[in-house]
This record gives structure tokens, sequence and C-alpha cells, in this order.
């Protein structure tokens, strides 16, 4: 998804994965949003299972194997460790707007909707709170979010690899909006104080969302700039962004 999704689709196109008659884009097109744009709506429903020959992974479900948090704020102290977390529903992302920028330097800005995501993940909570709620515990949980908005911004620069430039992404922010939000929890060391902890969040997602919001963004963004270089580092800066010969 984000940046990371419509520089993809330029890498499938030039890889000749999907085809001939696919939308070309070219570096120097004065329409060039438009024409991605197009092409992710034509090779949106490859996104679905990924598309392994370019490492693009499945969108339906998204998985991160492990994700470690750690971060301590007025009313927030959180140390966890996050395991085998999917994400359902991403795959019906709606881009709502669009601005690139490759005149020196490779610049870009995605806003996008998502209506629903379905979370699933096993996850390990140390020492931990939000407000003066002791969240600490192990187990699995699920969770349900609705009306979901993000913006993504990034930049990237080439690197030479072996005499070929491939692209790497250089600094990825997230700004995210979540409508709505529930939670499931079954833990196995403090089920009484996990359906609490649930019984809080459900009666006022919003108030939990806010605390939490700024580490959302921070690992998604570190999330999506780890996949954007392991997708870009194998497909040369060439093949990605086509010119006129």
């Amino acid at each position: 998804m984000r940046v990371l999704v419509i520089l993809a689709v330029c890498a499938v196109v030039s890889a000749k994965i999907i085809p001939d008659d696919f939308p070309q884009c070219k570096r120097n097109d004065p329409e060039l949003d438009k024409c991605i744009l197009k092409a992710v709506d034509v090779v949106k429903p490859r996104l679905l299972n990924g598309i392994p020959e370019v490492n693009v992974p499945a969108l339906d479900p998204f998985n991160v194997p492990t994700l470690k948090l750690d971060r301590t704020a007025s009313n927030l102290r959180l140390k966890a460790t996050i395991k085998n977390m999917k994400a359902f529903g991403g795959s019906n992302f709606k881009i709502e707007k669009m601005k690139l920028n490759l005149n020196n330097k490779y610049v870009g800005e995605v806003k996008l909707t998502i209506p629903q995501l379905e979370v699933t993940a096993e996850y390990d909570v140390r020492g931990s709170r939000i407000l003066t709620l002791d969240i600490s515990g192990k187990g699995k949980f699920r969770s349900n979010f609705t009306g979901i908005t993000v913006v993504a911004k990034g930049s990237a620069k080439p690197i030479v690899k072996d005499g070929v430039e491939y692209l790497q992404a250089e600094k990825m922010i997230t700004k995210l909006r979540i409508g709505n939000g529930q939670v499931f929890i079954d833990d196995t060391e403090r089920p009484v104080a996990a359906s609490s902890a649930a019984a809080f969040f459900n009666a006022s997602p919003s108030v939990v969302l806010d605390i939490l919001n700024p580490l959302i963004e921070e690992s998604s963004a570190a999330i999506f700039k780890a996949f954007f270089n392991k997708i870009f580092g194998t497909i040369p800066l060439n093949e990605i962004l086509v010119v006129d010969a």
C-alpha cells in the first residue's frame, strides 16, 4: 500500500510480470500521477496475494512476523513483543490523493482510506500501562478497526551496488486516523485483568487510540520502510522509472 504500492506497480510493469497491455508509465510523463493511479487499479487484484517475482508481499493478509514496541509517555508505558501479526482488509484501500516529485529527487505523498481492518496477533506485554490501567500479560488478541485514513510521505535516494543503481528509502512518515475500534483479548496469564482492559478500550476506543496513535504511526512507518527497501533493493532503478529512448 501507500507510496510502496505505487512504486511497486511501476516495478511490476518494468519487470514484464504482467501482460504487455498493462499501462506503461514514463518518468517524463506530464500526467505521471494519473498514469500510476490507473496502473494501481489494474494491478490491484494481483496485490491481494503478493507478487513474489518482485518481492511484493501479500496485502491480504499483510503479515508482520515480529514487532518490538517500547515507548514511555505521560499516559503510556508500553514494552511489548508482538508476533505473527496479520492484518485483513488492506487490499480494499482506495487512493484519495497522490503527489510525486521526481525532479532530481524522489519524494512522494499518498492519502488513502481503508474501510475496515481486522488484526490478529500474539502478544507478550511486560510492566506496561495505559493511563492507570495495568495492561501487562501474554496471549492472543483480535481487533477490528473501521474508518481508517492514512497519509504517507516518503523520500528515497539512489544507491549503487555492483555498478547498478537501486532506490532505497531515506525517510518514511505516516499519519493515521482511525474512526472506531474494538478488541478481543485471550490472555493466558491474567484473564480477568485482560477482560477489564478490553472492556475499557471498547467503551472508549477514541481515548485509547489517541494515546496509542504516535506509536502506531512510528511502527507503521518503520514497517513500510523495511518492505520498501526489500522490494526496491533487488530491482534496478532504470527498470522502475521508464525513460523514453
